[in-house]
């Protein structure tokens, strides 16, 4: 009898993982491949941890889902390490303190963004930084990841970025589980 509830309590654990896993999990270390282009701002190995959360603020089960994706990035001078937060999209603006002087003149305001997000089964990293009104209007500038499993199970990273005064780039990368 007791080994049934135990089954009973695996079988419900396998489930809800097996849920989860309706988007790809990125967990693991990856190193870059050797055909891949090397340089200097290409990190050569990612540790990635992505949990799956099945329960939410008040303890209560629920649908599998990640949460975030935190990569820790080996370059060959330094590493890295950023966390980003599944489904969510935000940013900042710096603020103009108001004065008694009527209308504000026309400023700069330095603002960031990003965005995280499943498109099928790719997810998406789009981050950028503004200097003025407008994306157009001061110097900015835009990054964005797509992160993709191959049939063969490498890693597929295309990056791009792009901004004023510097030529758009577009680099695919792919990494091997180690």
């Amino acid at each position: 009898m007791r080994q049934k509830g135990w089954l009973s309590i695996l079988s419900t654990l396998v489930a809800a993982s097996v849920a989860a896993q309706d988007k790809p999990d990125f967990s693991g270390r990856w190193v870059l491949d050797p055909s891949t282009g090397v340089g200097p701002d290409v990190a050569r190995s990612l540790t990635v941890r992505q949990p799956v959360v099945r329960t939410h603020v008040y303890g209560a089960l629920m649908p599998p889902f990640f949460k975030e994706l935190s990569v820790e990035r080996q370059f060959v001078t330094e590493v890295r390490t950023e966390t980003y937060q599944i489904g969510v999209e935000g940013g900042t603006v710096g603020g103009v303190a108001p004065t008694n002087r009527g209308p504000a003149p026309d400023v700069n305001v330095s603002q960031t963004r990003f965005l995280v997000r499943w498109e099928d089964n790719r997810l998406v990293i789009d981050t950028g930084s503004y200097s003025g009104p407008s994306r157009e209007a001061a110097p900015y500038s835009e990054h964005s990841e797509i992160w993709q499993l191959d049939a063969a199970g490498m890693l597929s990273l295309s990056i791009r970025d792009r901004g004023s005064g510097i030529a758009s780039t577009t680099k695919t990368l792919t990494y091997r589980k180690n």
